[in-house]
């Protein structure tokens, strides 16, 4: 590797900058840095990792690169020591358009993020009693909205639920909830996150993510990810496009949406992978 094909100080210095110091993983997002304890001192828990690696042999290593391009801003992500260590253990599952996408996702969450003031509720607004019955907003697939949970704990600086038609917990941090809305009698709570609650099929479980769904009929089944009419099948997924202009038709069926690992669902032209249930 030539010196050409490392990151400057400057370039590792602007990847941080533009990602928010958070980690580019959207299953992550930890905060790369903070204060040591020496006063004068800040602790570095982030890492300028190469999208395309920069010597032959390295993960998703690009011969056509020219060696400045190797060492440029666009060929950089700004992940923490744990995500940039997993996305060279597994170069095939963390493709170039994986962290791509992960990397424009993040800037572009740092750029809605520069100069807002952050609205933090009041504490009393975030206290609910155990037992208490609530629907979650917005949880995707969008049809769950109806979903009851019910809360069973509190634990810490964190609400631990039970959603009540499948008996699953979900745990959510008080600073991940923008607002509760009680409206008295037996009518449920509304819990209105600052994030989203969202289906993984991969895990078949419940899990948070930072980005809201797109509003409107836009964002009904989440985010969604294009790929070739091949991915399924080669990642092992067992399923089949339907037109997604079909979808309620089709999930009427039986059938559900294939949420990725990454909670994107899949997209090849205009359609989208669905799976039976299992």
């Amino acid at each position: 590797m030539s010196m050409a094909d490392d990151f400057s100080i400057g370039i590792k210095k602007a990847l941080a900058d533009r990602a928010g110091h958070l980690c580019s993983n959207p299953e992550c997002r930890a905060l790369t840095s903070g204060p040591q304890h020496d006063p004068a001192r800040a602790v570095n828990l982030g890492v300028a990792a190469h999208i395309t690696a920069a010597s032959p042999g390295g993960p998703r290593f690009d011969p056509d690169l020219l060696p400045e391009d190797r060492g440029a801003s666009l060929n950089g992500i700004w992940l923490c020591q744990n995500c940039a260590k997993l996305i060279d253990n597994d170069a095939q599952r963390f493709s170039v358009n994986v962290l791509y996408r992960w990397k424009a996702d993040a800037e572009a969450d740092a750029k809605a993020r520069v100069g807002k003031t952050a609205v933090l509720p009041r504490a009393s607004n975030l206290d609910l009693q155990i037992g208490a019955r609530v629907r979650i907003t917005p949880i995707i697939p969008r049809e769950d909205e109806q979903s009851d949970f019910m809360l069973e704990q509190k634990s810490g600086e964190c609400f631990i639920f039970k959603k009540l038609d499948s008996m699953r917990q979900v745990e959510i941090p008080k600073s991940f909830v923008e607002k509760i809305h009680e409206f008295g009698g037996s009518k449920p709570a509304l819990l209105q996150l600052s994030g989203r609650l969202q289906w993984v099929s991969t895990k078949r479980n419940f899990e948070l993510f930072p980005e809201k769904p797109p509003a409107g009929p836009a964002g009904a089944y989440g985010i969604g990810k294009n790929v070739d009419h091949g991915y399924p099948a080669r990642l092992g997924i067992a399923g089949a496009f339907g037109r997604e202009i079909r979808l309620p038709e089709i999930l009427g069926r039986g059938k559900l949406v294939f949420y990725d690992s990454d909670a994107t669902y899949l997209k090849w032209d205009d359609q989208v992978l669905v799976v039976d249930w299992v």
